[in-house]
């Protein structure tokens, strides 16, 4: 009787659930959604190292565990290093450095090495030499493009292929960066990190009212500067009021 206890106890601890709150779902598991957990390492970060899998390209998403919820929308995707390995993290926290996506961002500890800025500019070709990009070292790569006046669309993609990384992430089919152009400001330079996943846009016409560029004190018409507009607005409203006690 102990023994057959004993037998019963090693048998569910073999079955007890992961607990993680992330996993990886690609080819290289059967597309099983909690089949390969991720750790965290530290708050709202989380990671796996994948071995053993046939060297090349592979697809996947983040999970929860389950298909009711997975990230990104399109599937995402990883080239492994000669030996089958790859290290995939996944950052749950908001980044303000200015970089795309400022959430949810799938880093991989490898890189394609070959990378061109497909757009509206040069009708979304995948292999355009004159819009290679530049490698600095460390996974970062740059493009200077100088655009004519209007407005365009654009993102990084391994050199022919359609692996891309964008406004969302990194997946097969990511929205593209947005950028105007305008006399005087038709230089554009792209940045890309290629293990971080996350691309940069400099450049092209001054914007105003984002993140890094927000409306001036006083602005009240939102037009990005202050002046007598916004003077007139001010007088127009003076001692106007809605609260409460003034109605």
């Amino acid at each position: 009787m102990q023994k057959s206890l004993c037998m019963l106890v090693v048998a569910v601890a073999i079955v007890a659930p992961v607990n993680a709150e992330y996993f990886l779902a690609g080819s290289f598991n059967g597309w099983d959604p909690a089949a390969t957990p991720m750790t965290e390492i530290v708050s709202g970060v989380y990671t796996a190292k994948l071995t053993n899998l046939p060297p090349g390209r592979h697809e996947f998403k983040v999970t929860q565990g389950s298909w009711s919820w997975s990230r990104p929308a399109a599937n995402s995707w990883l080239h492994t290093d000669p030996s089958g390995s790859v290290t995939v993290t996944f950052n749950t926290n908001v980044a303000n450095d200015g970089w795309q996506p400022a959430q949810n961002r799938i880093a991989v500890s490898t890189d394609p090495a070959a990378w061109t800025v497909a757009g509206s500019f040069n009708n979304w070709s995948n292999s355009d030499p004159a819009a290679a990009m530049t490698p600095l070292g460390g996974g970062i790569y740059m493009l200077t493009l100088t655009l004519h006046p209007g407005n365009h669309e654009l993102k990084p993609v391994v050199t022919g292929a359609w692996d891309t990384i964008g406004l969302d992430g990194r997946s097969t089919s990511t929205s593209p960066m947005r950028v105007e152009t305008a006399p005087g400001f038709e230089t554009v330079t792209v940045l890309l990190n290629a293990f971080a996943g996350t691309v940069h846009v400099e450049g092209g016409k001054p914007q105003c009212g984002d993140p890094a560029h927000p409306y001036p004190p006083g602005d009240l018409n939102r037009d990005c500067r202050v002046d007598l507009t916004d003077l007139a607005i001010l007088a127009n409203n003076w001692l106007t009021s809605t609260a409460p006690a003034s109605q």
